[in-house]
């Protein structure tokens, strides 16, 4: 019995592990530090997101603001890119453990240091093809089904500390839409 334990918890644990090769709509996600149930994901609507971030505090044109830090971007209604800024320190963090302040060498153990595509020392961006299930190493993408790429941006400071993280489709990124 406890043989069958033990091959059952290692086949649990390699595959939990091979999950983590890729991003999903769902690992597009920021939760409350102090209260991991409290989540905004990539694809919620504007209501149930509310719920967690409260009322907005600021509405462009594009990007509606919230308190402490968070800025969101809906597309009919759903939540297409979730911004985290220096205000989301402490308050907020992202469902794989980035937070802003990370340095670089820790968000890359988080996302990957292969999968890394970095255009400049202050951005650290990763691309990923969720129809061809792989990382891209370029930031060029087809216009065709650019929603089903999904992207994950980190600025950084002087310092090399984060302090902004999107979490996006690259239909967003690139069009703001």
């Amino acid at each position: 019995m406890r043989r069958a334990a033990g091959l059952l918890f290692l086949l649990f644990t390699l595959t939990a592990c091979g999950s983590s090769s890729g991003l999903s709509t769902d690992d597009l996600a920021i939760v409350k530090v102090n209260d991991e149930k409290q989540i905004v994901r990539y694809g919620m609507s504007r209501e149930t997101a509310e719920k967690v971030l409260g009322e907005a505090e600021y509405d462009s044109k594009f990007i509606l603001s919230y308190e402490n830090g968070v800025d969101i971007l809906f597309r009919d209604n759903s939540v297409v890119v979730i911004r985290l800024d220096e205000e989301s320190s402490g308050v907020y963090k992202t469902l794989q453990g980035a937070e802003i302040n990370m340095n670089k060498k820790d968000l890359k153990g988080i996302y990957g240091k292969d999968t890394a595509i970095e255009v400049s020392e202050n951005n650290l961006d990763y691309l990923y093809d969720s129809i061809n299930k792989k990382y891209l190493k370029t930031m060029e993408v087809s216009s065709k089904q650019r929603d089903k790429y999904y992207h994950v941006s980190i600025g950084f400071n002087d310092r090399g500390e984060a302090e902004s993280i999107f979490l996006m489709d690259n239909n967003a990124a690139v069009l703001m839409e």
